[in-house]
C-alpha cells in the first residue's frame, strides 16, 4: 500500500475518528440537557411517553410518511441516505478499516448490492442538487455549506464507484487517496454540519 493512503487510513481516520465522537457526544449531552431543563420548567409534567417514543421510532424509518409531501424529494432523500449507511457500514473495505483501527468488525454486504445501493444513491443526489438549484423554495432554505455536503457526498459514491471498476481510467492508488481523503474531510464536518442529525434526528423528534 502506497505510505500516503496507509496514513490516511491509519493515524488520519483515527484522528478524524476521535473529532467526530467527541463532536457527537458534545451535542447528543447539549440535547439531552436541553430536553432536561425543558421537563423540569414544565408546569404539567403528564407525557404521554408510550406515544411520544412510538412517534420518535417511526420518524428513524418512515416509509409510511414519504408519499405524502414531495414525494419524488422525500424517496431521493430516503434514497440517498439509504445509499450512506449501506455503503459506510456494509462495504468490507470499510469494515477492514475500521477493524485496522478501533478493532470493530461485522458481516459485509455483496459487493453486487452495494453497487446497486451507491448507483441509486447516485441518482438520488444529482436529483438532490438540482432541486436545490432549480426549486425556488429550496434555494431560499439552502446555504453554501448544503451544496457542498452534497457535492461531497457525490464526489465520495461515484470516486468509491469508479475505483473499484476494471474500466477506472485513474491509477487505483491516487483514486483510493483521493477518495479517502475526501472522506476524512467528511468525518471531520459531520458534527459541525447538518449531517450530525445522524444522531440528533430522535432527539430532535422527542
Amino acid at each position: 500500500m502506497p505510505t500516503w493512503l496507509e496514513i490516511a487510513k491509519g493515524p488520519l481516520f483515527r484522528f478524524a475518528l476521535v473529532i467526530l465522537l467527541l463532536g457527537l457526544a458534545r451535542l447528543v449531552i447539549l440535547a439531552l440537557w436541553g430536553m432536561g431543563a425543558a421537563i423540569r420548567r414544565a408546569g404539567d409534567r403528564r407525557l404521554p411517553y408510550g406515544q411520544v417514543l412510538k412517534e420518535t421510532l417511526s420518524w428513524l424509518v418512515p416509509l409510511h410518511r414519504l408519499h405524502r409531501l414531495r414525494p419524488v424529494y422525500s424517496y431521493a432523500s430516503f434514497t440517498l441516505h439509504l445509499g450512506i449507511i449501506f455503503s459506510i457500514l456494509a462495504l468490507q473495505n470499510h469494515i477492514d478499516i475500521l477493524y485496522a483501527n478501533p478493532g470493530l468488525a461485522w458481516p459485509s454486504l455483496p459487493r453486487l448490492v452495494l453497487d446497486v445501493f451507491t448507483l441509486l444513491a447516485i441518482v438520488a443526489g444529482i436529483y438532490l442538487l438540482l432541486h436545490r438549484i432549480y426549486s425556488r423554495s429550496a434555494r431560499a432554505l439552502s446555504r453554501p455549506a448544503d451544496y457542498l455536503l452534497l457535492l461531497l457526498l457525490l464526489d465520495l459514491f461515484i470516486s468509491g464507484y469508479v475505483a473499484g471498476r476494471s474500466w477506472n481510467p485513474i491509477p487505483y492508488a491516487s483514486l483510493m487517496l483521493f477518495h479517502t481523503l475526501s472522506g476524512l474531510v467528511l468525518i471531520v464536518l459531520i458534527p459541525f454540519t447538518k449531517i450530525a442529525h445522524c444522531v440528533l434526528f430522535p432527539l430532535v423528534r422527542l
